[in-house]
């Protein structure tokens, strides 16, 4: 009887230091699961400007269990991952970064509570005292009103290191938008979930690297409420109606004041002043959501690739057919 497979997909950018490193604890830990099932390790070069690619080339060509593909420019990490998972030979499929913040030791555990039939096994950390105090405040900020708008919860300071069975690796793959959140795409789907709670590694970025920057987050945080809830756009009518009513009582208490009670004194200008303030308010609001959504349309239906491979090492070519 063949063993189970499983496929470690780890997309990388600009980490040609730390490949070697990890590669050699990796591949200890996976020798401590190889009695019960094969494995294939999946390095997914996302467009690096170093040498990334040249040291997970030199890894795969001696050792036939690595594969390698090498993306034409950065696509950015969430396309990485998705190269790496439609790409893999699985049973289940285990993603996670490349900088030793997602401890390779806990591998066995993600494979335990699979064997227990979870569908997906995640990481969730259990310490968030690394975290700056307003980049706490504002992740309590978006859980808030993204669980709030959405039609599906956010689990908050869970992380891509999980595991996904073969069911929603099959369901996952048939995924088309390019402006896609890997994490929240699996919460998305559902299944049966299992999370593992512990904290991440110091990274290991050799000034290399850093972690996300506001402007990034921010990105995330807008493309996470436009991609999977509508309600920004309802919140704009909501608003457009609120401000019409309180401009609609303003004007007319204004015109009562001119008229008869001369209370306030209201000058014309003024008048015009907080109308016209209060109308260009909603229509640049409701203009900057209308554009993003649009802007989102014009990259679907641009049907473009996802992404573009330059070289692969390792593949079976009948793999690629349908890529």
């Amino acid at each position: 009887m063949s063993k189970k497979l499983i496929s470690i997909v780890i997309p990388a950018y600009k980490e040609e230091k730390n490949i070697p490193l990890v590669y050699i604890e990796l591949k200890d830990i996976l020798k401590s699961i190889s009695e019960k099932y094969d494995y294939e390790i999946i390095f997914i070069n996302d467009g690096s400007p170093d040498n990334t690619w040249y040291e997970i080339e030199k890894i795969a060509l001696e050792h036939k269990k690595v594969k390698w593909i090498n993306l034409s420019r950065n696509f950015g990490k969430e396309i990485a991952i998705s190269a790496g998972i439609e790409s893999a030979s699985w049973d289940a499929v285990i993603t996670l970064d490349w900088d030793w913040q997602h401890p390779v030791e806990k591998i066995p555990d993600f494979v335990r509570e699979w064997e227990k039939w979870y569908d997906v096994v995640y990481n969730k950390r259990s310490n968030t005292d690394w975290a700056s105090f307003f980049k706490k405040l504002s992740s309590k900020i978006f859980y808030k009103i993204f669980n709030t708008m959405s039609d599906f919860k956010l689990e908050p300071w869970t992380t891509d290191y999980r595991l996904l069975d073969r069911k929603v690796v099959n369901y996952f793959i048939q995924f088309w938008e390019k402006n896609r959140l890997y994490r929240w795409l699996t919460d998305w789907m559902g299944f049966n979930k299992k999370a593992l709670v512990f904290d991440a590694k110091q990274r290991l970025d050799w000034g290399l690297t850093g972690s996300y920057s506001y402007k990034s987050l921010y990105k995330l945080a807008v493309d996470s409420l436009t991609s999977f809830s509508l309600f920004p756009l309802r919140l704009v009518w909501y608003l457009g109606t609120i401000i019409t009513i309180f401009s609609t009582i303003l004007f007319i208490t204004i015109i009562l004041d001119w008229l008869f009670f001369h209370y306030f004194w209201f000058t014309n200008l003024a008048m015009i002043l907080v109308l016209n303030t209060l109308l260009i308010g909603i229509v640049l609001v409701s203009l900057g959501f209308i554009a993003h959504y649009i802007g989102k349309i014009h990259e679907e239906v641009l049907w473009r690739p996802m992404y573009i491979v330059r070289d692969r090492i390792n593949f079976k070519k009948e793999i690629w057919k349908k890529y």
